[in-house]
């Protein structure tokens, strides 16, 4: 895959390149808190996050002006994903083995927060596909790797857990998988399909819980999506099978979703930790790095409304922006979301120790380390909820209209939390693990 930076890859909005960004000269978008720092010690992992978050903030711009058209189709531009593809957007947790950047966890955090601040939506779609490069990177063999990466050097996965229904049958060489799954976000570019389904019993074994990886040309997206309060444009379409073969190496049983007292198999395959963590301490991390850049989006906007509006019932016709009132919100709403997304990175930073202490043998990535990692992801999303609370209460009624930025990104929010899979059915959950103590080492 090409990594050649280029000025404007796609159509952009008037006055857009890359080396004179015009969000740095907008009102609410200017100074260093446009600007997502860069902490990781490695310097090729410096030099090539840097280069992606710059290639992200020169489309911000465009991101933005779309929003209203991406949520209407459901889904971002073909010329949007062109430009992920050739800027590496795809690629950041896929290993280098197989043609990906391995940036790792909070470098991966990092991007999806970024086009998040340009368009939640788009960013939704984006993280909850190519996520699964590292659940394929970890889970699955040398073998199925080398064949589902090898396709096209990037791996863009949806994936999905409840189907409305599905069979699958046990034939020579693998399976035949069918059904249909809801909510497969990412599905729109997806190249291959990730369905969890129920291989049934035989003689040697009781029926168990797996993923499937199924190849893009035996599936079928549908055309189901967008009707939902928030996050209209990411993506998150039906899919359906009808008798897709899945060879038996396609196939990994779901055994490495809570805790794991051993190396994952893709440890051996890249002799890096990160490939042998649990699949819990990062899952809704996908959706918190989301939720953060969708903070400083709103926080954005947040900032030119105040700039360019009057203070209601000032005799002298000030500002918003120069009376403490605002100011009070927008600095308590930046503070929430800055510490969201420290959390966020940390906690990247978190998976990535414990999964180094699990291939070093000291200590097990058991379901309480990851399910605490998963509750920390769910406080930062509520974070960015107080935040967008009070940034849309105290903007004013017409910026929660129809088409304002400020109402779409309170949507957003608003769904993200409102999802059945949310903090307090995982609290108590969380504590069990913890007061059962650690597994011991395999």
């Amino acid at each position: 895959m090409s990594r050649a930076k280029v000025t404007t890859a796609v159509p952009m909005a008037t006055g857009v390149t890359a080396t004179t960004p015009p969000m740095l000269e907008e009102p609410g978008l200017s100074g260093p808190y446009s600007l997502t720092p860069v902490t990781d010690s490695d310097p090729r992992v410096r030099s090539e996050l840097t280069r992606i978050l710059e290639a992200v903030r020169t489309l911000r711009p465009l991101l933005r002006e779309r929003q209203a058209a991406t949520e209407e189709a459901g889904q971002y531009a073909p010329d949007v994903h062109d430009y992920f593809i050739e800027h590496g957007l795809y690629s950041v947790l896929a290993p280098q083995k197989f043609g990906g950047s391995e940036l790792g966890i909070p470098a991966f955090f990092a991007v999806i927060a970024e086009v998040a601040r340009g368009c939640p939506s788009t960013a939704w779609c984006l993280s909850l596909s190519v996520a699964h490069s590292l659940t394929l990177a970890s889970y699955w063999n040398e073998e199925a790797q080398s064949e589902i990466f090898g396709a096209n050097d990037y791996m863009i996965g949806p994936s999905s857990g409840n189907p409305i229904e599905s069979t699958v049958e046990r034939v020579e060489g693998g399976y035949l998988i069918s059904g249909t799954w809801r909510y497969c976000s990412g599905a729109p570019y997806s190249t291959h399909f990730f369905p969890v389904i129920t291989v049934p019993a035989t003689d040697e074994r009781p029926e168990f819980r797996a993923w499937a990886v199924v190849e893009r040309d035996d599936y079928t997206v549908l055309d189901d999506w967008g009707r939902v309060i928030g996050m209209r444009g990411s993506g998150s379409n039906g899919i359906r099978i009808d008798k897709a073969f899945v060879p038996f190496h396609h196939v990994s049983e779901e055994n490495w979703t809570s805790e794991a007292t051993s190396p994952a198999v893709g440890y051996g395959v890249h002799r890096n930790p990160t490939y042998s963590g649990v699949f819990f301490g990062f899952a809704e991390g996908e959706v918190a790095a989301v939720s953060v850049g969708l903070g400083y989006a709103a926080i954005d906007e947040y900032e030119r409304i105040i700039r360019t509006t009057k203070a209601p019932f000032d005799p002298n016709g000030a500002r918003r922006a120069d009376a403490d009132d605002w100011r009070r919100v927008l600095g308590m709403a930046m503070a929430r979301v800055d510490t969201a997304g420290a959390a966020l990175v940390h906690s990247g930073r978190q998976y990535e120790e414990f999964a180094r202490q699990l291939v070093e043998r000291e200590y097990a990535f058991d379901a309480a380390r990851s399910m605490r990692l998963n509750n920390a992801y769910f406080v930062v999303e509520e974070l960015v909820w107080e935040s967008l609370q009070e940034l849309i209460r105290t903007a004013g009624t017409g910026f929660s209209a129809d088409g304002q930025k400020m109402q779409r990104y309170f949507r957003d929010i608003w769904t993200t939390v409102g999802r059945t899979d949310q903090f307090q059915f995982f609290a108590a959950p969380a504590m069990q693990f913890h007061f059962e103590g650690p597994p011991p080492i395999d």
